[in-house]
């Protein structure tokens, strides 16, 4: 399954201290929350009100009862940093059994169900079905994409939303 969660973080004095944190907070959900398999961070190179993604691979929907989660994960885990997250949404999918690794010379590409994009991109889209959480969307497809794939009339499009990795995948 795919857990995604998208926020905003406005506060650039604190950007650098932000990623190296969340990037130990993630290393730690994988480590010790078991279920919780890999995670990728994304920032957006489409205008967004959620500008920051993070890709998470989990087993099932159980992972977020599990008494680990509830210790390491969730909202309340973010200490100080929850109040520079604005825009957070945490959406739990069905449709994909692991989470795709998006090399550093290719983009995510993001689309809500009801947007409109060339067929050669429709083709290419894993479509996702929404199944817990916020469930802000209830369809999303995702496809990773080649730099040099992207094209031009892509953005500015309603629904589409393209993500360039600012992290590797990292594994359990």
């Amino acid at each position: 399954m795919l857990y995604m969660v998208e926020m905003d973080f406005r506060n650039p004095a604190r950007e650098a201290d932000w990623h190296a944190w969340y990037l130990d907070h993630v290393t730690k959900l994988i480590r010790s929350v078991p279920g919780f398999r890999a995670s990728q961070r994304f920032r957006a190179i489409t205008a967004t009100p959620s500008p920051w993604l993070a890709m998470h691979d989990v087993v099932s929907g159980a992972v977020f009862d599990s008494e680990e989660y509830r210790a390491h994960g969730g909202p309340a885990s973010t200490g100080e940093w929850q109040a520079e997250h604005t825009n957070w949404y945490r959406n739990l999918f069905a449709g994909i059994d692991e989470t795709p690794d998006v090399p550093a010379d290719a983009h995510l590409l993001v689309l809500e169900a009801d947007a409109e994009v060339p067929e050669a991109y429709r083709r290419v889209m894993t479509w996702l079905e929404s199944t817990g959480l916020d469930r802000s969307v209830g369809r999303r497809g995702i496809a990773v994409v080649p730099a040099w794939r992207l094209t031009a009339d892509l953005f500015g499009r309603s629904g589409v939303r393209i993500f360039k990795p600012i992290s590797p995948r990292i594994f359990s």
